[in-house]
């Protein structure tokens, strides 16, 4: 005897081999009748599952196949979901972060069967394997944007990856060359074959692949003497080898000036790479007119464009820096040099201000201090005030750079004369 059915339970019965049974009936799918099965030990556990799975059916949500893996459905998530909807690029950096992290920690547990507190643990190995974390972030970033998928069929009642707590940010500060130090690195590149290339990347702040993506299309004169330097693409290395690809975000593409230096530079650049094609004739192969190409024309390959960096600073003496340090340097350079954030942020193509001031907002207390002291000048000017000591303060002039880079005079409040000794807060009674 089964007993009475309760509500919500479904079809239950007991097999010979007294495994009880469970089956909802989920209607018709291309004529044939489609039906979830569950299996147990004992009655009230498949009553229990059947009750659970039939709320999910009532909330729209097909639960995965009972034996699905996470590693399973993110194979499929890559081969027939992924493709299209990103870059090949990318496409391909998911597929590494899948195989190197995701699979390895989570990939055997059932998708079904994936809490929040299995992607927390994950996160803490990689943190304590000294996985940095970005790192970390990417791989999370990349299961939250598969389970989605799983999520939006139906698979899923919710996003587990979304959930999870997401890594803390180390703010780590890059490095950043001095003035010194950029001039020496300029002057290790004079005569190289590349040495405009690397002036554009410390010069313009541009990323490997931008600079190796300019075309001679993107630069036009302007009636400075200087010019103007479209940038729209980039190099990139994926599975099917390198090519020009378009820069994806609204950001990243951004027209930047050139100075009559760097100008003058393109333009003897140009004349001797006409002189490579006309040695080469037939064999020279530059169908995208770059300007900065192998010696048979092609585009070069940025990941040996980025591994020159370090070899060139180590024979300046300059010890191991990277191609990224070059561009983190140009942004460091110019706010010390009093260049507004907002112009430093469309200059590097970052997609927000807020993402520049994240980066090199420590490099910023003395434009802080230079709005206190203006709000200051601006609300007391050199009006004496009551000073906390009881001694009255003296105008004394004192040179203010403003942002335009212009001096102007102006009264900063100095407290003088023997009351000026800092006081002890604990002073000993009078005897």
């Amino acid at each position: 005897m089964t007993g009475r059915r309760g509500k919500g339970e479904g079809s239950i019965y007991q097999r010979a081999n007294g495994l009880w049974v469970g089956s909802v009936d989920l209607g018709w799918e291309a004529g044939k009748r489609k039906r979830k099965f569950v299996t147990a030990s004992t009655r009230a556990e498949v009553a229990r599952r059947l009750r659970e799975f039939q709320h999910l059916v009532n909330h729209g949500v097909t639960p995965a196949p009972e034996l699905l893996t996470v590693g399973q459905y993110l194979d499929l998530w890559l081969a027939e979901r992924l493709p299209g909807t990103v870059s090949v690029r990318t496409e391909a950096y998911y597929a590494g972060l899948v195989e190197r992290h995701l699979k390895p920690s989570i990939g055997s547990i059932r998708l079904n069967k994936l809490v929040p507190s299995d992607v927390s643990k994950m996160m803490a190995k990689m943190e304590a394997k000294g996985y940095a974390a970005q790192t970390r972030r990417s791989v999370r970033a990349a299961l939250r944007r598969a389970l989605r998928i799983a999520e939006q069929d139906g698979l899923l009642m919710r996003n587990v990856a979304a959930i999870a707590e997401g890594p803390k940010s180390d703010h780590r500060e890059g490095r950043s060359f001095t003035p010194d130090q950029a001039r020496t690195f300029l002057e290790a590149v004079k005569g190289h074959r590349l040495e405009v290339a690397y002036v554009l990347t410390l010069s313009l702040g541009l990323r490997r692949g931008e600079v190796l993506g300019i075309s001679w299309r993107d630069i036009e004169d302007a009636d400075d003497g200087g010019g103007v330097l479209s940038v729209r693409r980039q190099i990139v290395r994926d599975k099917s080898g390198l090519h020009t690809d378009e820069l994806k975000t609204k950001g990243s593409r951004r027209t930047l000036h050139l100075t009559p230096p760097l100008m003058e530079m393109l333009t003897r650049h140009r004349a001797v790479q006409f002189l490579e094609a006309e040695a080469l004739g037939d064999e020279w192969s530059n169908e995208h007119d770059l300007a900065f190409t192998s010696l048979t024309g092609r585009p070069l390959d940025v990941d040996a464009f980025g591994k020159s960096v370090p070899r060139i600073c180590k024979q300046a003496g300059l010890g191991h820096w990277s191609i990224h340090e070059l561009r983190h340097s140009c942004a460091s350079l110019m706010l010390n040099e009093k260049v507004p954030l907002e112009v430093v942020s469309e200059q590097m193509g970052h997609t927000s201000i807020r993402l520049t001031k994240d980066v090199y907002g420590h490099l910023m207390p003395k434009s802080r201090k230079r709005a206190a002291d203006a709000m200051t000048n601006m609300l007391f000017g050199a009006t004496t005030l009551a000073s906390p000591l009881g001694s009255a303060p003296s105008a004394v002039p004192m040179a203010v750079v403003d942002d335009a880079g212009v001096e102007s005079e102006t009264k900063k409040l100095v407290s003088t004369g023997p009351s000026c000794a800092p006081r002890d807060s604990n002073p000993k009674p009078a005897d």
